[in-house]
């Protein structure tokens, strides 16, 4: 899987961006160059986005979004599979940041979030793309940030974190009915909760323990440990029974071909997706499906 925050910031030729604040969090002008109709991508840092132009789909655990002009998204970090569409180029204005990013901004302005009683509400199954209300105020930040691309000093970065914060504020602006509100609260405040969600969504991708102690903005040793905690054992058994647990899920519920869900379990090919199920079934995937329903 490519991490889109690597493929940018090495590609600083050909995305326009800026990287503000002390955590490598990035702003970009992004247009997308990926060639193929289905892509595998990830990324250790969420993701504010505003679609300028163009269509592109998102699949994520049980979930399908179909991106359009002018819409507002979160993009939780982890892993996701891009569908393309080649009708017309493909343009987002893209904030990438940390999780630490939300805590440190709402404990700045904790008066920003409605107090929340954690045992009221539940996130756990909230999809890793959400499509959020925008207003004109967000789309003003998004395209007066493009300014400080033009001149990326060291001022351009001061003021661009500002104007992430001032994004943040006017996405927060209506307290009585902002789900996103709520579940920034969530994954602020419900650590245990808001990390398993993060394990379970991202368990079926083809990820080694580092890339998901990345995504989780630990070391690898303080991962390790935490994961055992919070889960009672270690990442590599975890992932091993999950992610043969959603492809035997795949096979049962879906009608997905054998390609299809080797692709989005993130084996190389239809073969090597086989030879690992026969290895641990002693059946490949097609005969246990025909197995399944007769």
């Amino acid at each position: 899987m490519i991490n889109i925050y690597d493929f940018i910031c090495s590609n600083s030729s050909f995305f326009n961006q800026l990287k503000f604040g002390g955590k490598g969090d990035v702003f970009i002008d992004y247009l997308c160059p990926i060639q193929e109709e289905k892509a595998r991508v990830w990324s250790h840092k969420n993701c504010l986005m505003y679609v300028v132009q163009g269509i592109k789909g998102y699949d994520s655990v049980n979930h399908y979004h179909q991106s359009r002009e002018h819409q507002l998204l979160f993009i939780r970090k982890g892993g996701v599979i891009l569908h393309q569409y080649f009708q017309e180029p493909y343009r987002a204005l893209i904030f990438m940041f940390e999780d630490a990013v939300i805590k440190e901004f709402i404990s700045e302005y904790p008066t920003l979030l409605k107090p929340t009683d954690l045992k009221d509400i539940d996130f756990s199954n909230q999809p890793t793309i959400t499509a959020l209300n925008s207003n004109p105020f967000v789309k003003s930040v998004f395209i007066s940030s493009l300014d400080y691309l033009k001149k990326p000093t060291a001022e351009s970065a001061i003021s661009l974190e500002i104007k992430f914060k001032e994004l943040f504020v006017n996405i927060l602006r209506d307290k009585n009915s902002n789900t996103f509100a709520r579940y920034l609260s969530w994954l602020c405040n419900a650590s245990d909760a808001s990390f398993i969600k993060l394990m379970r969504e991202n368990s079926h991708y083809n990820f080694t323990t580092k890339e998901l102690a990345r995504i989780a903005c630990m070391s690898l040793s303080t991962f390790k440990r935490e994961f055992v905690k919070v889960l009672g054992v270690t990442p590599g058994i975890w992932l091993h029974d999950q992610r043969m647990a959603r492809a035997i899920s795949l096979l049962c519920n879906t009608d997905k071909t054998i390609s299809e869900i080797a692709f989005e379990l993130g084996y190389n090919d239809a073969a090597a997706f086989s030879k690992s199920f026969k290895s641990i079934t002693n059946i490949n995937p097609t005969d246990y499906r025909e197995n399944r329903f007769n």
